[in-house]
């Protein structure tokens, strides 16, 4: 078996990860009316900055039926037998649907997942399944043993403001207008695919401490990886990342990036806080 991996840039993937066997499938974001490509980015900050500036009404694109096309040739040229693609929500993005469609055509053994969350969530999964290939598993244990992770995945939204989810249709106009017309902080779950009011406080602090306490029952519950993402403010991520490791200085707390496509959607500003549960 050669095994390979297809993601898309709902997926954070740095330069300190080793990429072998792994493509990407770039997703795309229009700001000011401009298109860019995912990995067009000269770096997040650069995003950020323009996103800053020019957030208010950004889209977001997925890929073309043809853009998996070309990668699943590409996979396919490279002599994979195998393929493990993770895509987010397909309740949030049709990127699932169409990376489905297209694996249809080929003839190699491809098995799609609808990961039903996104970043941190999506990344550790990517993680836990390639761990799972070095440590000799068959392709029907890897896809089976993920299926089952991804149901333990949990992610927390504090947008600075709900601007842009209502703009793209994540949340009503209702929960937009209670929140600005009373000054009304929430905290989103992702959770079966779609973005809940999980909690709402008038200021942060009553949130926090609910966020809180809830990392520290998953911890207490056998997670052991935890993602803090920022759309463009990562002193705070790592004032969160303090907050987590108060509670446990064993678990491996990641500082990254929201991704650019994920940013639009939640605005600037935005932290985000994840895991999977491997030891459920």
């Amino acid at each position: 078996m050669k095994l390979a991996w297809l993601i898309d840039t709902t997926t954070y993937i740095d330069d300190n990860v080793d990429s072998k066997d792994v493509f990407v499938v770039s997703l795309s974001t229009i700001i000011d009316g401009k298109p860019y490509k995912d990995t067009e980015f000269e770096s997040s900050n650069v995003f950020f900055e323009m996103l800053k500036e020019n957030g208010n009404g950004a889209k977001t694109a997925q890929p073309t039926p043809q853009d998996f096309i070309e990668t699943y040739q590409h996979i396919q040229e490279e002599g994979y037998t195998h393929v493990i693609a993770i895509h987010p929500s397909s309740a949030l993005s049709g990127t699932y649907n169409s990376s489905l469609s297209t694996a249809q055509t080929f003839p190699m053994e491809i098995h799609v997942i609808d990961s039903g969350t996104g970043s941190f969530p999506q990344k550790d999964l990517l993680e836990q399944g390639r761990k799972l290939a070095e440590d000799g598993c068959s392709f029907d244990e890897i896809v089976n043993q993920l299926e089952s992770y991804k149901d333990s995945s949990e992610l927390y939204l504090l947008p600075r403001n709900l601007q842009q989810l209502k703009n793209s249709g994540r949340v009503t106009n209702s929960k937009y207008l209670l929140s600005s017309l009373l000054n009304i902080k929430l905290l989103l779950k992702l959770e079966h695919g779609k973005i809940d009011l999980e909690v709402k406080s008038r200021g942060m602090k009553k949130i926090e401490a609910y966020l809180v306490r809830h990392i520290d029952e998953a911890i207490a519950k056998g997670v052991e990886r935890i993602g803090v993402l920022h759309a463009g403010n990562e002193k705070e991520a790592h004032i969160w990342k303090e907050r987590i490791l108060t509670l446990n200085r064993n678990i491996q707390v990641s500082v990254e990036p929201l991704v650019p496509v994920a940013s639009v959607h939640t605005g600037y500003e935005t932290i985000a806080v994840g895991w999977i549960n491997t030891n459920k």
